[in-house]
């Protein structure tokens, strides 16, 4: 039994260079501070400044 049929179709969107970018950069920010949770030395007031700085245009 199948619940969903899922249609090939074309998108009626595309993302354009700069949505690509941010979130790009948001993913690899994202990933920074995944990576520094698991450390004792990083403090949460640390890794927000580091997203911060990371993420202006």
């Amino acid at each position: 039994m199948m619940l969903i049929e899922f249609e090939e179709r074309i998108p009626s969107w595309v993302l354009d260079q700069q949505t690509r970018e941010v979130g790009l950069r948001g993913v690899a920010v994202a990933r920074a501070v995944l990576q520094q949770s698991g450390k004792t030395s990083a403090t949460p007031s640390s890794d927000v400044k580091k997203i911060k700085v990371a993420t202006r245009l």
